[in-house]
């Protein structure tokens, strides 16, 4: 591991992000358009979709860092006390769609987690182990994105806004969860 101060595995906000914005334009190529701001990025031992493990409590239980861009750092202040975090951030790496993805032909993108959707805006809740304002490094557990990826927000995790014990899903998903062993309060990201 290089210095605290700097990102381990790979992935260095200030160095490596060459461009800080994400800009989208509509259909039809007028200007008005939507302009996302990358905030950091994730450094981790995983630099491929395909070396992920994929277990029974989530994606990974692989340790991660979110590095962010020094002007975000001071943006951490506060978040101690917070055992989770929910993480969004940018798809930039081609996904193959598995050969046996467990879904039904019927059941189509906006019905499943899979990372091919029409924006490629990723989604994690994981565990914040650690984390610097000082830094800008968040050490985190189970995120479902690999070195490299660009980090577009980070929002704490309430359970009273953020958890449905009662959420209900279809029987196909039902039988995933089940065959795979996974038991409730549990998440998976395996791909539905």
């Amino acid at each position: 591991m290089k210095d605290k101060d700097s990102c381990p595995f790979g992935a260095n906000t200030d160095d490596e992000i060459k461009h800080n914005d994400v800009c989208f334009q509509n259909k039809d190529k007028t200007s008005s358009g939507i302009n996302l701001r990358i905030i950091g990025t994730v450094s981790s031992m995983i630099n491929d979709p395909s070396q992920v493990r994929h277990l029974h409590r989530g994606w990974t239980e692989d340790v991660a860092q979110i590095c962010l861009d020094s002007k975000y750092k001071r943006g951490l202040s506060g978040l101690s006390g917070y055992s989770h975090i929910i993480v969004l951030f940018w798809v930039n790496r081609k996904w193959k769609m598995p050969k046996n993805n467990n879904r039904p032909k019927d059941v189509k993108v906006f019905a499943t987690r899979m990372p091919i959707r029409p924006n490629r805006i990723g989604m994690s809740v994981v565990k914040l182990l650690d984390f610097s304002p000082f830094t800008g490094i968040l050490t985190i557990k189970g995120i479902d994105a690999v070195d490299g990826t660009p980090v577009l927000d980070i929002k704490p995790y309430i359970p009273n806004f953020d958890s449905y014990p009662e959420a209900t899903v279809p029987e196909w998903v039902k039988h995933h969860l089940d065959d795979h062993h996974h038991h409730p309060n549990e998440h998976t990201h395996e791909h539905l």
